[in-house]
């Protein structure tokens, strides 16, 4: 029999252990959690890439005079691998809306509310989103009627969500314009002059990345855009569009993963 004293040293030196076990399985949970969200996301820009592409060669087969057992092909990977993707990306909605209420709390205002409008759209596109994948994989099928609602839908929330994505990077880059006219006035003092170099360095770094994103937001709003009928584009230039945006976003993927190590060797 343990006496009190040594039982109450037993738990003590027993809780350090509980901790630590208890911490580990937290942080694995968490790379686990991390590396399962990245793998999903370098699939799906893979998926993505692929599926414009052959929603392009599709378009230009077609136009080219190939058989239809050749478009044919080309069109049922491009549904496919669409339809993979969706089912991908069921339940991602619940992360735009936290996303959207975490945007409260930013202290800018017109960033804010931009963010927030860009999550919503977002969310709420990938609801309409999740429906459709339950039509096109049959789990139930709606009236026409009600599929073409839902798709038209869908495509006018994204829509949406881009919409304020753009006005969110012009903004941006209004601010980082005044920031930069500033930043050119000479300091009174080498220190300050040093840090007036260095603030220039970052400016010019944030406007390239508000750029690059304003271009890719641009090239996937032609894609909503044709299908709420706003544009009338064909099927090769929302090919290429979608193709070079996911093509961005699969390089901004990857700088974002590999970024870290790639600057240290």
């Amino acid at each position: 029999m343990h006496s009190a004293d040594g039982l109450a040293s037993l738990q003590t030196k027993g809780k350090p252990h509980t901790v630590y076990a208890a911490f580990a399985r937290q942080t694995m949970n968490i790379v686990v959690r991390r590396e399962t969200d990245v793998k999903k996301e370098n699939w799906d820009k893979t998926y993505r890439t692929i599926q414009y592409a052959a929603r392009f060669l599709a378009w230009y087969e077609y136009r080219k005079g190939a058989t239809k057992e050749t478009v044919a092909r080309l069109t049922a990977l491009k549904s496919q691998l669409g339809l993979s993707r969706k089912l991908m990306r069921v339940g991602k909605f619940l992360e735009h809306f936290q996303a959207a209420l975490k945007a409260t709390t930013i202290q800018d205002p017109v960033v804010s509310y931009a963010a927030i409008g860009r999550q919503l759209g977002y969310g709420f596109y990938l609801i309409l989103d999740t429906l459709q994948w339950i039509h096109g994989a049959k789990v139930y099928t709606f009236e026409k009627a009600t599929a073409d609602k839902i798709s038209k839908n869908a495509a006018r929330f994204w829509l949406l969500g881009l919409t304020f994505s753009l006005a969110s990077g012009s903004y941006k880059t209004y601010v980082l314009q005044q920031r930069a006219a500033s930043a050119k006035r000479p300091r009174a003092t080498a220190e300050k002059e040093a840090e007036r170099k260095i603030e220039i360095a970052q400016i010019s770094t944030e406007q390239a990345a508000v750029r690059y994103q304003m271009t890719q937001d641009a090239l996937d709003w032609l894609i909503p855009a044709t299908g709420a009928d706003i544009l009338g584009l064909d099927e090769g230039i929302l090919g290429l569009a979608g193709c070079a945006s996911s093509m961005m976003g699969a390089r901004t993927q990857w700088r974002a993963v590999n970024g870290s190590a790639a600057k240290s060797k």
